[in-house]
This record gives C-alpha cells, structure tokens and sequence, in this order.
C-alpha cells in the first residue's frame, strides 16, 4: 500500500476515533438512571461505595470520579488537538503528524483501559472499537512517519540528551510510585490501595508493563541514534502530557469528592507533568523549525 492510501487510511481511522471518542465521553456526563444498591463488599472483604447512576453506576465512587474527569479531559483537550492535527495533516505538516500519532497512542491507552477495567456497560463495545482503530492508527502512523524525509533531519540535528533523562526519569517515577503500593500487599494478601471491587490493577499493568519499559527502550534507542527513537521520544511526550494531566484532573476531582488521594502519587504525577510539558515544547519546537529548514 503506498503512501496516500496509508495516509487515507490513517485520516478515516482517525475520524471514527474521534466521533467514538466524543460519544464515550458525552454519554456518562447525560446519563443520571439510578440503582438500588449503593455499595458492595469486595472479595478481600471490604465494603465499597458504588457510584450509583448513569452508565459508571456500578463502578466504585472513587473509579467513577476518575472516568469522570477523564472524560472531560479527552472532551476538552484530545479531542480538539486531535482534530486540529487531522486537520494539518491533510496540509503535509509532518509535526501535526507527530501530534496525533501521541494523541493516538493516548486513545489506545485511554480505552484499553476502559474496555479491561470498568465494570461492564452499554459503552462496552465503544470501548473496544475506540482501542482497536487506535491501535492500528497508531501503527500505520509510526509507520507514515518512519517513511518521512524529516527523520533523517532530526537524526542529524534533535537535541537528544535531555529528552532521554526526561524518559528515565519518569520511567523511574512510575515504577517506584506502584510498586511502593504493590510490594507492600504481596506478603499480607491485603488489598492494594485503589483495587476497590476491581479484580485487579489494570492502570498498574499497563504502566510497568507498557508506560516504563517503553520509556528506557525509547531511550536506549535515542542513544544508539536509532531512527525509531526519533520518531516514538516525541510521540511518548505528547501522549505523557495528555495522559498525565488527565491523571492529575482525576485526583483533583477525587480530593473535591472527598476520596482519599496519597500525597506522594499527586506530587509525582505533577512533578513529571512539569517536566513533559518543558521537553515537549523543546521537541515540538525542533521538529518545527526542522521543517521550516531553520
């Protein structure tokens, strides 16, 4: 398949993400149908207060509040900058192309973890496709922009020091952030912080099995000046800045709701959105002016 029926392709997996999206997002802020029963007692035997209405009823108080804010997020801000950058892409602006190839990956993210941890609802199969067409956008994407001739001028002039302590040092955040409320669990066979009525840590799993591992190989690669390096360091970026301010959004709303929220994980989170936002302003920046031929 050549580049323009990639591209087309990529356009219209793109377009049905957004309108999935949009859907995902707006029917959980509408729906207000009640259920009788407003709390649970989960298998390690605590007792859980459920959301109780709309299409999070049956989702704990704490995870409903998260989805929640969540979705306002991807409402307000992926949602948006997705559009713009399938709006500049259709232009041939290889930096829009970076955009939402993260805004992509932040998608994927978004809705595995909703197709494998929110309790089963009318949105499932919602969930499920928004994964799915994420998923092969994201690759047909990586693959667009490894075929673009703008590689080769970022391999010749990104600055990429500070873009692999960045992916370190968040890589290193997260894993001692979860296991710091994982390990401690293993030898009393009590329930991690955060687990509720869940059967198990879904957002954990992917951090230190996706998120972390893929930050030091990103940055493995940039160091051995690996052409994939240049294109997944700034992808990474865009997708941390959407996902970690979304992930801040929700602890907000949970400390409004009254839901405890550890100190540690807010401080973390906030410390490595500071440092997303500096890197990938730095980076977006090099990509423009590399396209400009600055």
């Amino acid at each position: 398949m050549n580049n323009s029926k990639l591209e087309k392709t990529r356009n219209i997996i793109t377009f049905l993400v957004i309108i999935l999206t949009l859907i995902c997002c707006i029917v959980p802020l509408i729906t207000k149908e009640e259920i009788s029963q407003k709390s649970m007692i989960s298998a390690f035997g605590e007792k859980i207060t459920l959301y109780g209405k709309g299409v999070y009823a049956h989702n704990s108080f704490s995870m409903a509040i998260q989805a929640i804010a969540q979705d306002m997020v991807t409402l307000i801000l992926a949602v948006p900058c997705m559009s713009i950058a399938l709006y500049q892409v259709k232009k041939k602006k290889t930096l829009a192309q970076f955009v939402l190839t993260g805004l992509l990956a932040y998608t994927l993210y978004t809705y595995m973890s909703y197709a494998f941890l929110m309790y089963y609802n009318p949105l499932f199969l919602l969930y499920v496709a928004c994964m799915v067409l994420s998923f092969y956008g994201f690759v047909i994407s990586i693959n667009l922009l490894f075929k673009s001739t703008l590689i080769e001028k970022l391999h010749e002039k990104m600055n990429i020091k500070s873009l692999r302590i960045f992916l370190i040092i968040t890589g290193v955040v997260i894993s001692m952030m979860w296991l710091g409320r994982i390990v401690p669990t293993i030898a009393n066979g009590k329930a991690p912080v955060g687990l509720d009525n869940y059967s198990t840590l879904v957002i954990q799993a992917l951090d230190l099995g996706v998120v972390v591992p893929a930050c030091f190989v990103i940055s493995h690669l940039l160091k051995e000046k690996n052409k994939l390096g240049y294109i997944l360091g700034p992808v990474i970026s865009i997708k941390a800045v959407t996902l970690v301010f979304a992930v801040l959004m929700m602890a907000l709303c949970m400390i409004l709701s009254g839901v405890y929220v550890a100190p540690v994980e807010y401080i973390s989170f906030s410390f490595i959105l500071v440092i997303a936002i500096y890197f990938l302003f730095r980076v977006l920046k090099q990509i423009s002016e590399i396209e400009k031929g600055k």
